[in-house]
């Protein structure tokens, strides 16, 4: 082989190299762009509600929490401790009103962002417990002339119970538990009901109801404390960031510190 055949085939191979390397490398390049989109795509995921600027609250229908007039006007007293936590924030936000269940199974899913409940089992799963939003009185409301002054004079009694509640305090003492589908209707079958000598009712309900009912307190006997303080929580669906969670929950609490919600209690019934 001469020498001029030997450098040919040198070169032949170092350009072969060259090749293979120019190759390596663009196979590296696009890798690593793949991965930086990919990661992109994720933290654009996790942030939607930042980078769209929206945040997606659910209030429950239920009165006098939340609800939507005829007019389309949404009011109630949760659903304007949520706005508040809205205007707080800073961004633009949509506060929808949702059945109960519903609104649960959309935190469920990610399609909301936070809802307030109180920590029961299908809540917890269904999203994170961020903060106390405020401390809510489980009240009985009695019948006036039956001079009830605490629990334990509804012993022998017959008593209005929602139907999907149970209380603790109450166990074994009431002769009888009649059960409604409603607090409005609990109050109207304690104003009516000659044996009804007492109704269990959140207190927001109790007096939201009888303003609505067109009654005062003084068509009621003393008002009895059953649970006092149960905490109401603002949850959230759990891959919401960490940094706009703790600006909710900074948020939650200054409003709970200001004591918001005795003052819409008063709003929408309390005398």
């Amino acid at each position: 082989m001469s020498l001029e055949s030997v450098l040919d085939a040198i070169l032949a191979s170092e350009s072969f190299c060259v090749e293979i390397l120019i190759i390596m490398i663009n196979i590296s390049l696009i890798s690593l762009f793949v991965l930086m989109l990919s990661l992109s795509s994720t933290v654009c995921a996790d942030e939607k509600n930042i980078t769209e600027g929206v945040l997606k609250i659910g209030t429950m229908d239920l009165r006098p929490y939340g609800w939507q007039d005829r007019s389309g006007k949404k009011q109630g007293i949760i659903f304007e401790l949520n706005e508040e936590i809205g205007k707080r924030l800073n961004i633009p936000y949509v506060n929808k009103i949702y059945p109960f269940k519903r609104m649960l199974k959309l935190l469920n899913e990610g399609k909301i962002d936070l809802i307030s409940s109180q920590a029961h089992a299908e809540s917890l799963e269904s999203g994170e417990k961020l903060a106390i939003q405020f401390d809510i009185n489980v009240i009985a409301g009695t019948k006036k002339g039956e001079n009830i002054k605490s629990i334990n004079d509804f012993k022998g009694k017959h008593m209005v119970f929602h139907r999907s509640a149970s209380y603790v305090e109450l166990e074994g003492i009431p002769k009888k538990v009649i059960q409604v589908n409603s607090y409005r209707q609990a109050l109207s079958v304690l104003v009516k009901d000659r044996k009804a000598s007492g109704a269990v009712f959140s207190e927001p309900a109790y007096y939201y109801w009888m303003k609505d009912l067109g009654l005062t307190n003084k068509d009621f006997g003393k008002v009895i404390m059953i649970t006092p303080n149960k905490k109401q929580w603002v949850f959230v669906r759990k891959d919401l960031p960490i940094e706009l969670k703790n600006k909710i929950a900074t948020i939650v609490k200054q409003i709970y510190d200001e004591n918001m919600y005795n003052s819409l209690l008063k709003k929408y019934g309390k005398e």
